[in-house]
């Protein structure tokens, strides 16, 4: 064969292989388009999905009319905090009893749940190619799971930049990263949301020991030498940053900043060289493994984790939806994924943290940080 003849042959055997993954895209979404009509008839005739929520509950209250027009099916939500829901469902297996379809809270409630053994695999239950499309999150390989077994997944994404600084006293560049906070001229001028009780202190610091970010040497090296403030009031602490009292502050959540932002304070949020891990808050999902309207409940995650869905989940808390195609305008500073940023992504080692290492990690945080209380 000639080199024309073999070029020719090599065009032909790409084309055909191009037909071929064609021909499979193709059969596929006609599968899968043939499966979602037969889940959508079911999912109308049991007439209504039950879902428990925490934070997003607001967000699903105001999609429920939407979600009805669009599909005929009521949308019931049961609000309340991670705790409650938690201890609601523990108290429906006890009785014998399956009220719920679909699970929506943090991280900590939704392992809970999955320890009760009522959820199951989500593998089977995503059909839309806008759902199954890793190429459609941020994890661009795989779903965003959350867990080995995959009957949880994220749907936000957010990086937490936990140092944040009022630059009229510390310019923007000073810090850029942890250890730079050990510096002497910072003495007396941090304030730090308190690591010894369970909230957004201890969780930055127990991640970032986790991801061998910093260490049990380098807090009790802050301690020792930096006269930090603890506080337990969020909203204060925005407060101090903003009238520069305390320069730096560690661990403040994103809406006390925001409302300081929106009142005029030259307030920024500071990139470590280091990274920074992404938190996925009350946006974790899960389908009841005896759901009593197991169609609707199929509708709704894949309507939900969607577009659509994720377009109001997002504009409802501000926080950045794991998927990629959607706008972020609406998304608070902070809580955006920066292209080249470094993020750590361990969702999965989570599930074994705070199985075997929470306890210990706070108590050892109480430890390091007990002697700043009441300074």
């Amino acid at each position: 064969m000639n080199k024309t003849g073999g070029k020719y042959f090599m065009v032909v055997i790409l084309a055909i292989a191009v037909a071929v993954t064609l021909i499979g895209y193709v059969k596929a979404d006609a599968q899968s388009e043939a499966e979602w009509q037969k889940v959508l008839e079911a999912g109308k005739k049991e007439g209504k999905v039950a879902v428990y929520a925490s934070l997003v509950s607001p967000a699903i209250r105001k999609l429920a009319p939407l979600f009805k027009e669009k599909f005929g099916i009521e949308v019931e939500v049961t609000a309340g905090r991670g705790s409650d829901i938690s201890r609601k469902l523990r108290t429906e297996k006890t009785a014998g009893v399956h009220l719920a379809d679909v699970i929506i809270s943090g991280g900590n409630t939704m392992f809970a749940v999955k320890q009760l053994g009522v959820l199951t695999p989500l593998d089977s239950q995503l059909i839309l190619p806008e759902v199954t499309n890793t190429k459609l999150w941020y994890t661009m390989t795989s779903l965003p799971w959350l867990d080995d077994e995959h009957t949880l997944i994220h749907f936000y994404a957010y990086p937490n930049r936990d140092i944040s600084i009022n630059y009229d006293i510390v310019k923007e560049g000073e810090i850029t990263s942890w250890q730079d906070l050990l510096k002497p001229q910072y003495k007396g001028k941090i304030v730090w949301s308190d690591p010894s009780v369970p909230g957004s202190g201890f969780n930055g610091v127990a991640t970032n020991m986790m991801h061998n970010v910093t260490s049990e040497a380098y807090y009790r090296k802050l301690v020792a030498t930096q006269e930090v403030t603890l506080s337990r009031n969020l909203r204060q602490m925005g407060e101090w940053l903003a009238r520069e009292k305390y320069p730096i502050a560690i661990s403040v959540e994103g809406r006390p900043i925001a409302e300081m932002l929106n009142a005029g304070a030259h307030l920024a949020y500071v990139t470590v060289k280091e990274g920074t891990y992404l938190s996925y808050d009350a946006g974790n999902l899960g389908i009841a493994a005896k759901a009593p309207h197991p169609n609707a409940a199929k509708v709704f995650t894949n309507w939900f984790l969607g577009k659509e869905g994720q377009v109001i989940a997002q504009q409802a808390t501000k926080y950045m939806s794991s998927r990629n195609d959607i706008p972020v305008d609406d998304v608070n500073v902070k809580n955006r994924r920066v292209p080249g940023e470094k993020y750590f992504v361990g969702a999965n080692s989570m599930e074994k943290w705070l199985a075997e290492e929470q306890a210990k990690s706070l108590a050892l945080a109480k430890e390091i940080f007990g002697p700043l209380i009441g300074r």
